[in-house]
């Protein structure tokens, strides 16, 4: 008994070509199109010696993915006072970093600073406050409507 797996396939002649999909013919794909220059531009550019007129591929079509930066990534955080010159006597800056309620110094995570920053506008704030300049217990009352630099909310 034979089955009709057992059979041989008719093996297809090469001279066989597969029926086009489409209902027309074809033309084959030339120039930039296909990948590659078309001859004439490749035989100008080997002609006068330049290769950067293709561009970084050559000439050839990129399949990856383009290099580029992240358009969501958030800049990166800067320190406030960074560039500014922290003086004693500046009383209405110093205020800034000073709780209104307690008279305490608000910590790095508060205003944002950078670790330098924060330790001299701490030295400075003990400073003016041992000369007289601001008050140890509570904020100055003329500074409370000065517009916020650190995101504190009271």
């Amino acid at each position: 008994m034979r089955f009709f797996w057992s059979h041989p396939k008719p093996q297809q002649t090469p001279s066989c070509t597969p029926p086009s999909p489409f209902l027309f013919p074809v033309p084959p794909r030339t120039g930039l199109c296909a990948g590659t220059p078309s001859p004439p531009v490749f035989a100008l550019l080997r002609a006068s010696g330049e290769q950067a007129a293709l561009g970084p591929t050559g000439g050839r079509l990129r399949l990856g993915p383009i290099e580029m930066e992240n358009p969501y990534k958030e800049p990166p955080k800067k320190c406030v006072l960074c560039g500014i010159k922290v003086d004693y006597k500046n009383v209405q800056l110093l205020s800034q970093f000073v709780s209104p309620y307690t008279g305490r110094i608000y910590g790095r995570h508060l205003t944002g600073l950078c670790n330098k920053k924060q330790k001299e506008i701490s030295k400075t704030i003990k400073r003016a406050q041992v000369l007289g300049f601001m008050p140890v217990m509570f904020k100055n009352t003329s500074f409370l409507t000065d517009p916020k630099i650190c995101n504190v909310k009271y």
